[in-house]
Formats: structure tokens, sequence, C-alpha cells
């Protein structure tokens, strides 16, 4: 079996230096030994230029320096993505097209010739018409995405045949979610057996099998789960490749069109036309004065490029765009209040570099502020992720920092 696997490494702008000390040590480091102990062993690998400036300016240039080596001795594929990690599919063109080329001259700059991604991961696999457009307008020859965007279901998309978007030449992979979700979830860590098990109940992958996943899972969400994924790669009956060398080894490619959805999209969601729930909930307070906050600071930024403050605004709004704030008041099931109040305060204050007369500003960051606080108190967003674990996705134990998290 050719097994391609994808793993996504990020941290948000500006994150904490323990947080990122304590990633490297339990996963970054554990998977770059893995892959220098084992030179046959491939895999494809997205690293944010967020993460990459961090990695430098905390001192973890020896992830960096790896990184290449590895890329150089054709072990490791690096592919393009958005470098603070926003949710493409709500951006304006030219915003996704920035953070698209900031995201590649960062890697770039740290990773020299060796970074020339022919792929592309759209952040949260979150995926729309006009974000290809723009993916293969910029000369990447393939993206990555769940095979929810397929068909609107998991589980019967064929893995014996390549995907090209019809009416471009941008090929489509996409990953085998039941198998990625069970080895993320669900694989006892010391029962290897029970993933091969696992892979003969999907009966669609035994030739060609595309995994996809966080990095920080291997040792830091799941600690253990970087031994156990040693284990199944140096099995004899598999051989790594790369998303690019997987897609020239397909003898027949069909033409499709995917339909809007992310990597944590369910089959109810989409029907209901929402494709996007963790970032864009119809039914959360929270999120759309979130998104209008955002949106009309974009605007407001893009209008001021004369003025004296505008290089400053300009560069803390490319941060401000991470899908993160919005994942966190999310409540399904993750939340921080901390971080719903911070984000929407860093936004406010990027208007008042700008205008004297920010009161839009100062209301949509005071209602994200009221409304959360009152979902804290009444402890709706408890409520909340109760409900979403107990709706379709109780096979699906996660994990976040070492600490389970299920219903």
């Amino acid at each position: 079996m050719l097994w391609a696997n994808f793993f996504h490494i990020y941290q948000p702008p500006n994150w904490s230096p323990r947080i990122i000390r304590k990633v490297v040590k339990e996963a970054y480091r554990p998977l770059l030994v893995i892959l220098k102990k084992h030179p046959a062993i491939k895999i494809t690998l997205n690293i944010n230029g967020s993460l990459t400036e961090q990695l430098h300016e905390y001192g973890f240039d020896d992830v960096i320096n790896n990184i290449k080596l590895l890329a150089k001795r054709h072990q490791i594929e690096l592919t393009g993505s958005a470098l603070y990690h926003p949710l493409l599919p709500l951006l304006p063109t030219n915003e996704i097209t920035r953070q698209i080329k900031l995201n590649s001259a960062i890697n770039k700059k740290y990773f020299g010739r060796t970074y020339n991604p022919r792929g592309f991961f759209p952040p949260e696999m979150a995926y729309s018409s006009r974000v290809a457009k723009v993916v293969e307008k910029l000369h990447f020859r393939w993206i990555l995405i769940d095979e929810i965007s397929h068909n609107g279901k998991r589980d019967s998309t064929s893995f014996d045949t390549s995907y090209r978007i019809k009416g471009t030449k941008l090929r489509v992979v996409f990953r085998n979610t039941i198998i990625s979700d069970h080895l993320n979830f669900s694989t006892p860590i010391k029962k290897p057996s029970i993933f091969w098990q696992k892979i003969a109940q999907d009966d669609r992958s035994h030739t060609a099998l595309v995994t996809a996943m966080d990095g920080e899972v291997l040792g830091h969400h799941r600690p253990g789960l970087d031994k156990l994924w040693q284990v199944l790669v140096t099995d004899r009956v598999i051989s790594t490749i790369t998303i690019s060398k997987l897609i020239k080894e397909y003898k027949t490619t069909k033409s499709i069109t995917p339909r809007r959805a992310s990597w944590a999209s369910r089959a109810v969601e989409l029907k209901k036309n929402i494709p996007y729930l963790l970032w864009d909930d119809p039914s959360n307070p929270i999120h759309p004065d979130q998104w209008e906050l955002l949106q009309r600071t974009i605007t407001l930024v893009n209008k001021k490029i004369n003025h004296p403050h505008y290089a400053t605004a300009r560069e803390l709004l490319d941060k401000r765009m991470a899908s993160d704030q919005f994942w966190w008041a999310s409540a399904k099931p993750w939340w921080s209040l901390a971080i719903i109040k911070r984000k929407a305060k860093e936004l406010v204050a990027i208007s008042s570099l700008l205008e004297n007369k920010n009161d839009w500003a100062i209301k949509l960051g005071n209602n994200i502020i009221k409304n959360s606080t009152s979902w804290q108190k009444k402890l709706i967003f408890k409520k909340t992720a109760a409900k979403y674990l107990k709706s379709g996705v109780t096979d699906r134990i996660r994990f976040i920092g070492g600490k389970r998290i299920s219903n």
C-alpha cells in the first residue's frame, strides 16, 4: 500500500513561547527524529509562516534546519498555505492572495530553495471555488481538501483514481477522513492492529491511502501517538510517498466540482448550507459580530494606504485574520473567553490607529465581549459543547495538549 502522510503544523501569531516550547519538545522534534532515523519514510508537510517566524524568534532554529535538511533529502515535501491561518473562503479575494504570497515569502526566507511547493493546503481545509481559482492562478498544481467536499459524504470517495477540478488544471487530493480521524482520535496507542482492521473495514485504501492531520497530535495533543505512527509507517506492507509522487501513480483522472466544506464539516451541516460551522455558525451570536468587525476593519485599512500609520495597521491586520478567534468562540466544543476578548480588542485597536471616530468598531467589540461573557456566566458554552459532542461526533475522541475532551 502507498501511504501519503500529510501533516499540518501551525501556531497562532504572537503565541505563548511556553506552549511553543512544549509542542516543539513533544511533537515537532520527535517527528523529525523519526524521519532522520528512517530515510525511507516520506511525508508531505505544511508549516505556516506564522510558526516558522516564531520558531526562529524563540530559538528553535534546529526545527527549521532539520525540516530544510529533510526536504533536501526528499523525505519532506513542503506545501503552500496562508501565512496567518485565516479561513480563506470568507475573505476578500485580494486578501486571500496576499496571505498566500506572504506565507511563501516567509518560508522561502527560512527554507531557501527547498521551499518550492507544488501543492496547497487551505487552513482548516476550508474550500470554495473562489479559493481554488486563486490557488491555480498562483501556479500551484494541487490542493488538499477533505473528502466531504467531494459529494457531501464521508465514506463514498474512491481513492483509486486522481481528480481534477472541472474547468481547471488544478488537481484536487482528498484525504481519507475515516482513516485520518481514526488514527487521530481513536486508534489505541499500543494496538497498531486496530488501525489495520480499520483499513480493512473502510475497504477504500488498500492500494493508496491519504491521511491528513495536525502534526501537533503526534505526541503533544495525544501523547504516544508519535510512537504508534512510527510503528505503522515502518511496517513492511506499506511504502510511504509524498502527495505529488502519489498523483503521478494514478492511471485515471476524473473531473469534478467540489463543494464548500472544511475538514470539520458534517453531512448534516452541508445539507443546511452551513459549510464552516466552527467558524461561521448562524446560530452563534458571537460569530456575526466577529466577522463584521474583521470585514469592516479590512475595508478601512485598505482605504487608508496613505495614512502615516498604514504600515503598522496593515501588519497587525494580517495577523488578526487568524481563524482561531472564531474557533475558540464556537463552543463546539472549543471555548476560550480570554482569547475571544483579546482578539476583539486587538481588532478595535487597529481602527483606532487610522481614525478618531471608530464608534462602529468599539460597538462591535463590546457586543462580542458582552455576548461571550454572557455565554460564560450562563454556562451556555458548556451546553453548546455537550450538544455538539452528542450529535453525531461521538466516535471522535478529542485531545488538546494531552487533555481528553469527549462527551
